[in-house]
């Protein structure tokens, strides 16, 4: 939808509402504009991997990221919200397979 039509605030509003009851709850605001700068992508997979209490400087590239990602994530109850995505890429690299998430995950998506 339109910029500015509140897709964000309703998003962060059914997070708060929901997150306990997942084992592990994250908010990434901003894809959009990450993902421009150095390295975007990559240091987005290492703020999702940051909530899940994993070392996150054992790889460098898209690719590692998500192997890694798929292999920490796939036993834990999981509520994501990906905020701002606007490339098919993002989503392949932080949230592309159901098979990446536990029993019970949600997958929230806000894009324009």
């Amino acid at each position: 939808g339109m910029g500015g039509v509140g897709k964000t605030t309703i998003a962060r509003l059914v997070y708060e509402a929901i997150k306990d009851e997942f084992n592990i709850s994250c908010f990434l605001a901003d894809i959009r504009e990450s993902v421009s700068k150095t390295n975007g992508l990559v240091n987005i997979q290492m703020e999702l991997l940051s909530h899940l209490n994993i070392r996150s400087d054992d790889f460098y590239n898209v690719h590692d990221g998500k192997k890694i990602l798929a292999n920490s994530l796939s036993n834990k109850k999981i509520l994501l919200v990906l905020d701002d995505v606007n490339e098919l890429s993002q989503l392949e690299s932080l949230a592309w397979k159901q098979e990446w998430f536990g029993k019970g995950s949600r997958i929230i998506i806000t894009t324009r």
